[in-house]
């Protein structure tokens, strides 16, 4: 899954690994020419039953990230 954020994006994409899905984030930033940088991957964050609950999670995580960050 992935959410847009004003000049960022967040891709909370979960991936399975036995038997679980497992959160993790990958932040993206719009630069001025219109492409796209990354600007932080989390690793992997923590495994879950559903995927709806690890799409949640990394993207709770994410957002609470960047506000850290901007303040």
């Amino acid at each position: 899954m992935q959410l847009t954020l004003p000049n960022y994006r967040i891709d909370s994409t979960p991936r399975r690994a036995d038997g679980e899905y497992i959160a993790h984030a990958r932040i993206t930033a719009h630069t001025a020419d219109g492409s796209e940088a990354d600007v932080f991957m989390s690793g992997d964050l923590a495994g879950f039953d559903l995927r709806d609950d690890a799409v949640r999670y990394a993207t709770d995580w994410a957002k609470a990230w960047l506000e850290k960050r901007r303040g």
